[in-house]
């Protein structure tokens, strides 16, 4: 089974062919032309056809083809209802896709939705039935599943986890528009504020930044951190801490087999585990203690393999 799956993000785009096992058999990445969604979408038409001639298949030969994006999104009717790019509003994408490539079982949905779907399938698998997707990155969002089965809640919205909030003495300001929100306080963007406010108040901190060659944000305070830098440390316990109230709140409510974390922080997680861990002892209830934090075994391309998950979840 051939599936070609679609991870339409706001900086990137990765086009590929997927089998039924969640092997990837070829992937394109270019930008995403967040200024001309028809343009854009026409550009991913012509990259999907690149991926089939170069794996010597014809578009014939797939499945379907499984589409994420971020915004709110209508998958019953495969429609972007809304994204944050000026005119990516009330799109009927699954009409478009079907026009153009003449593939008729194509499947839309939100990108952390997405993610979610394809750890079910291709990461944990029967390991966990109840869990909580949340990425941590630029942003924080999440999904839930239970037993199985993706939580959407009254108007698709379900699993906003980046705006739960988590502080009300000092709360910085989020994207959102909100203050103390989790995105504000723990996300790799919270992460890179933290990091320049060391480095105005301690020279110290900028020249290891200068020495080591690391560009002065989240990424670059992680090498520093993994190399033992006291003050990087700090700052990754320091969103750990805000995580890990965040992380608090949901298991609370919604009691999870396991919190699989994904996203460009994940990487960074041993910093943060610990705290985590010592954070949600103190703020969860102790009937609901037995949970796991873990790592997407998806990696990099839990989106993309998300995306082919679609496809197959909705064939049974």
């Amino acid at each position: 089974m051939y599936i070609g799956a679609l991870d339409i993000g706001g900086t990137k785009t990765i086009v590929g062919i997927i089998d039924q096992n969640g092997s990837i058999l070829c992937k394109y990445q270019f930008a995403t032309n967040t200024y001309n969604w028809q343009q854009h979408f026409l550009s991913c038409c012509t990259v999907l056809r690149q991926c089939i001639d170069s794996i010597g298949i014809s578009c014939d030969d797939l499945y379907g083809i499984g589409i994420n994006m971020p915004g709110m999104v209508n998958s019953k009717e495969g429609i972007l209802l809304k994204a944050v790019y000026k005119g990516w509003e009330n799109i009927d994408v699954k009409s478009f896709f079907r026009c153009e490539t003449g593939i008729d079982h194509i499947v839309i949905e939100n990108d952390v939705n997405a993610c979610a779907i394809g750890e079910l399938l291709f990461g944990y698998k029967d390991a966990y039935k109840n869990f909580i997707w949340m990425t941590v990155s630029t942003g924080i969002g999440g999904a839930v599943v239970s037993e199985g089965r993706l939580i959407r809640g009254g108007w698709n919205c379900a699993g906003e986890f980046g705006h739960l909030k988590v502080e009300y003495e000092h709360p910085a300001l989020c994207p959102c528009g909100q203050s103390g929100c989790l995105e504000a306080h723990a996300s790799g963007t919270a992460i890179t504020r933290y990091t320049k406010e060391a480095i105005r108040e301690d020279p110290l901190f900028e020249e290891a930044f200068s020495f080591h060659k690391q560009p002065m944000d989240a990424i670059g305070c992680s090498v520093l951190a993994k190399q033992g830098n006291h003050k990087a440390v700090e700052i990754y316990e320091k969103a750990a801490i805000w995580l890990g109230r965040g992380i608090s709140y949901c298991v609370n409510v919604l009691n999870p087999e396991a919190v699989i974390i994904g996203g460009g922080v994940a990487s960074s997680l041993d910093l943060m585990t610990d705290v985590i861990k010592l954070t949600t002892e103190k703020n969860v209830h102790t009937t609901l203690s037995g949970f796991d934090i873990k790592v997407t075994r998806l990696g990099y391309e839990a989106a993309l393999l998300g995306a082919a998950a679609l496809v197959i979840l909705n064939s049974k």
